[in-house]
């Protein structure tokens, strides 16, 4: 095999398994949003490149280590590309609810002031009573509304889960028609 060979060969794999990494991720997303057609698509595509790359690594193991390596690499950018694409393709929704021990009501402004509908209510923890906050928005708004949480108070709990449906309220981000 001539140097060229391994260098466009180890390619084809670096980007053969960022494409099918990327694609699984995508996938896994699919299935958790119980999109079936698009998860079994997005499998076949993704399985087929899969066979094609590890056929070609293990075909010229002997011949092409770099092939080992990009084979290796290709997988972790895919992650990382597979779960940027997720996060670009999500619109899911999701409630996040806040606990700050001491600063809860400069949260809950701060996130009003930044277009956040934020809802207050009490409860009782292990150290005694806290104030709640709960947020519901768009999975892609989660970052910036961390940020203002955690700039005030960095020990503040918070925590995600998605929603299925929704009905009125005020969502950051989503125009009311």
């Amino acid at each position: 095999m001539s140097e060229t060979e391994i260098l466009l060969w180890s390619l084809a794999v670096f980007f053969g398994r960022i494409a099918d990494v990327s694609l699984g991720t995508i996938r896994i997303n699919f299935i958790v949003r119980r999109k079936k057609i698009f998860a079994a698509l997005v499998g076949f595509l993704e399985v087929t490149i899969f066979i094609f790359v590890a056929a070609r690594v293990i075909q010229n193991i002997n011949q092409n280590i770099f092939g080992i390596f990009a084979y290796g690499a290709g997988f972790a950018i895919g992650t990382i590309v597979g779960m940027t694409i997720s996060d670009k393709l999500s619109k899911d929704l999701i409630s996040v609810n806040i606990i700050s021990k001491k600063d809860s009501e400069i949260i809950a402004n701060n996130l009003r002031d930044s277009g956040f509908g934020a809802t207050c209510y009490k409860g009782v923890g292990k150290d005694g009573n806290v104030n709640i906050i709960n947020i519901v928005c768009r999975q892609e708004n989660l970052s910036k509304l961390s940020r203002i949480v955690l700039d005030i108070d960095p020990n503040a709990f918070v925590s995600t889960h998605s929603l299925g449906s929704h009905k009125g309220g005020f969502l950051y981000g989503i125009k009311k028609k």
